[in-house]
């Protein structure tokens, strides 16, 4: 059975906004917005039986600019962690700037908000933390210099694909509607890496699967490869000369696609509007959705502040199909309400797909 891809909307770059939606308004912040001055305690309906998982695009600007940002985000979620019922946090990776040393210290203070709290979360390399100076021209970083296994102690479960090395993981997470898995893979991720990840979601067929990576959908709408105007793809990087490098196309065709429990696959890196939204469908009839969010400085409109500190709070009612998703800053405590930034998506339910139809 061929897989499809239906293009729900797309925002187009230089700061044109298109979106293919009906009635479709546009809504920007003003920025740069005032920062708070004290923690907000930011209201939010959380119904029993729901959960939140807060994603956290690219961070390097923050950390770059000394981390202030970065922090008040994580302190954010530990404060809210209970009131919002969040149950794991991801990072789309851009941890960093440089691959510097200094930034990953930086990031690592930020983060060690969340470890020190129990709340459970799961960081990836972008191509700004591989390489000399974030150059992407190997897949050399300091991420597992300052982030060790022990970090990811408070998942239910976790594992590696390369011990010790926190590049490639995976996460088991309970939530009100039983457990759940996250795999957080690499920038431009290696053939073995796929494999890996391929034989990780077949082993846990029964368990409803998000990916998050750091380049996957454009701000077209379309998945990375697709279009050979797209910038920022990852065969493009230096690190495709020393090794295999996929892209969101081939991800979807060698992994996202095969399996039957893959609900959604989280990715940020791209500028221009930052986001876009896609629902696949895979090879067994589920449907995949496919979310990019970034606010990073080079994303328009300019948030200020190096993105403003928005996160994006995915929110999974007690129906156990319907993900309300929300884009939320603490730094300014200010939401983005337009149709690209707040919508809901609805997941199919989990039936677990035995080997030898995989």
């Amino acid at each position: 059975m061929k897989t499809k891809l239906v293009r729900l909307f797309s925002l187009a770059a230089l700061g044109v906004l298109l979106i293919f939606l009906p009635s479709a308004k546009a809504q920007v912040a003003v920025a740069p917005l005032p920062p708070v001055e004290t923690m907000p305690a930011t209201p939010f309906v959380a119904p029993a039986g729901s959960w939140t998982l807060v994603v956290l695009p690219d961070t390097q600007h923050y950390v770059a600019d000394g981390g202030e940002v970065f922090r008040h985000q994580t302190a954010w979620i530990v404060a809210h962690q209970k009131s919002h019922h969040i149950v794991f946090v991801a990072h789309e990776g851009d941890v960093t700037n440089d691959n510097s040393a200094g930034q990953w210290a930086t990031a690592c203070g930020a983060l060690a908000e969340l470890t020190a709290a129990g709340v459970p979360w799961a960081i990836l390399p972008g191509n700004k933390d591989l390489g000399p100076g974030g150059s992407a021209a190997d897949r050399t970083t300091g991420m597992n210099d300052f982030f060790k296994p022990d970090d990811y102690r408070h998942s239910a479960a976790f594992g590696l694909f390369e011990p010790g090395h926190l590049e490639n993981s995976w996460h088991a997470f309970e939530t009100p509607a039983g457990r759940w898995l996250l795999l957080a893979i690499e920038f431009g991720p290696r053939d073995e890496v796929l494999a890996w990840a391929n034989a990780i979601v077949q082993a846990h067929s029964a368990q409803p699967v998000i990916v998050v990576t750091h380049a996957n959908l454009y701000n077209d709408g379309a998945l990375m490869g697709a279009n050979p105007q797209q910038g920022g793809n990852p065969r493009r990087y230096p690190l495709a000369q020393v090794g295999s490098v996929n892209e969101g196309m081939a991800v979807w065709e060698k992994f996202l696609a095969r399996h039957a429990n893959l609900r959604l696959v989280l990715n940020g890196h791209v500028t221009g509007s930052g986001v876009a939204r896609l629902a696949g469908t895979g090879v067994h009839g589920n449907t995949v959705w496919q979310l990019l969010a970034n606010f990073q400085r080079g994303v328009l409109p300019d948030r200020g502040y190096g993105g403003g500190g928005y996160l994006r709070l995915l929110q999974f009612q007690p129906d156990g199909k319907t993900v309300q998703v929300r884009t939320y800053s603490p730094w300014y405590d200010h939401w983005l309400t337009d149709e690209a930034q707040q919508f809901t998506i609805e997941l199919a339910p989990v039936i677990s797909t035995p080997a030898a139809e995989r």
